[in-house]
């Protein structure tokens, strides 16, 4: 007797539970704002909806969008963003690292930005632009 009362209130506790559950959910960030230009030189040629790049394996599967910067030489900037911010993580991990290229995660975004002659002074500032973009509002500095 005592087990079948035990079995029906998770019975009624179960629906609940996946409600609550499943309104905790939310989907992919949205498309990120970037800077159209960058100092000292970078300007944002495009920023369009993108395959994932081919380096990262399998992290869940993400909404993506790929930039292309000009100034002091080229880079090329793949933000995508996951539902959840440790398939980010995971990519971070996962992605091997490679000359000319830096990855990091900013909340829910994995960024990979690859670059081509441009000195790593340049670089930088592009990296800490995009990185500043991609903060929560209270975190911007």
């Amino acid at each position: 007797m005592i087990r079948r009362r035990q079995t029906s209130l998770l019975s009624a506790l179960l629906p609940a539970a996946a409600l609550t559950i499943a309104g905790c959910a939310s989907g992919p960030p949205p498309k990120p704002e970037i800077p159209a230009s960058i100092s000292p030189d970078w300007k944002l040629l495009s920023f369009d909806k993108a395959a994932p790049p081919p380096e990262i394996p399998g992290a869940g599967s993400p909404d993506c969008w790929k930039g292309a910067y000009a100034g002091a030489g080229s880079a090329d900037v793949w933000i995508c963003g996951y539902t959840v911010s440790g398939n980010a993580f995971d990519a971070v991990q996962r992605v091997p690292a490679e000359a000319q290229a830096v990855k990091f995660q900013q909340g829910r975004y994995f960024v990979l930005v690859k670059w081509n002659n441009v000195p790593k002074a340049k670089v930088g500032a592009l990296v800490r632009a995009i990185e500043k973009a991609l903060a929560p509002a209270g975190k911007r500095q």
